[in-house]
């Protein structure tokens, strides 16, 4: 946090992509957070290994459970859960 927030708001700035901090942060810390993952696929890919198939597998399947695991355990109040989200994100 202490480099990644303000580098965030320095690329969302209006001298660079003019940018709200909304979608400067869910854009560019979604490609932050699977910048290791696209990497890790594409050597995989080059060295003709199953490692890159795998690695996007099985990170699509820990951020469904994991994440939405910790989330219910962390929340204070009962969470409203929909269809939507969890279809989406299967897809």
């Amino acid at each position: 946090d202490e480099f990644f927030v303000p580098s965030l708001e320095e690329m969302s700035s209006p001298r660079h992509l003019n940018l709200s901090m909304d979608v400067a942060g869910a854009t560019l810390m979604a490609a932050g957070g699977s910048a290791p993952e696209l990497f890790t696929a594409l050597f995989g890919t080059f060295q003709e290994s199953d490692v890159g198939f795998g690695t996007v597998v099985g990170s699509a399947v820990f951020n469904v459970l994991f994440v939405i695991g910790m989330c219910s355990l962390f929340s204070k109040e009962i969470l409203e859960l929909t269809w939507w989200p969890l279809f989406r994100d299967s897809t």
